[in-house]
């Protein structure tokens, strides 16, 4: 994982380009969802307004 912990919500077209590998593994098994954007990620520190997907 990449030590400068920035949030999907935050990452530019370029970001989600360069660092296609780490996303696979940010968004494989996704737990939560950001409710400001939509976006969703297997930790909620991916996300700036995470809530969990499940009951």
């Amino acid at each position: 994982m990449s030590s400068k912990c920035k949030t999907l919500c935050d990452w530019s077209k370029k970001d989600f380009v360069s660092k296609f590998d780490e996303l696979k593994t940010i968004v494989g098994d996704p737990k939560f969802a950001c409710v400001k954007c939509g976006r969703a990620a297997c930790e909620k520190k991916w996300l700036c307004k995470g809530k969990p997907l499940g009951g």
